[in-house]
């Protein structure tokens, strides 16, 4: 009689999880400063409003002169993130002192050219420098030019 009942335990089931696996991520804490994608044709940055709860207005209109804007909060459709409540930047993606700004893409590229050129002048203005000093000296200047960027420290595995 034990041989016709409907047994569960026989029966095999894969967990939802196995099924809708999500893809393997390592985990990290969340940021504070956690931004929704920029728009397309914009870029974006976060720009204090406040330095250790001291109001500073005059760096938001600095950077506002610079061409970057508040981000307004219903142009996030996909999640919450922080909107400021009150004040002038109300409606704007902000937290903690921060305001989430953003400039069009064209106006961002014209602004690294123009720092670039300020860059390179200066290199070359260095050079000329040398240049002339070597002169007036008597003594010729070798100058051999070299950059390097990184991005942090570099990490050396140590022998155990």
């Amino acid at each position: 009689m034990s041989d016709k009942r409907n047994v569960r335990a026989n029966e095999a089931r894969n967990s939802v999880r196995d099924e809708e696996s999500r893809p393997m991520t390592a985990w990290k804490p969340p940021s504070l400063l956690d931004a929704p994608e920029a728009r397309p044709g914009y870029v974006q940055r976060w720009v204090a409003t406040s330095i250790q709860g001291k109001e500073s207005p005059d760096n938001v209109y600095k950077r506002m002169r610079e061409g970057w804007e508040p981000r307004p909060a219903d142009t996030v459709k996909s999640k919450l993130y922080p909107t400021i409540n009150h004040g002038q930047w109300a409606g704007s993606i902000g937290i903690e002192g921060m305001l989430l700004c953003e400039m069009p893409e064209e106006i961002a590229r014209q602004k690294q050219d123009y720092y670039s050129g300020k860059n390179e002048e200066q290199n070359e203005s260095i050079a000329g420098d040398l240049d002339a000093l070597g002169r007036r000296s008597g003594q010729p200047i070798y100058q051999e030019r070299k950059s390097e960027t990184s991005r942090g420290r570099s990490l050396s595995a140590a022998s155990d």
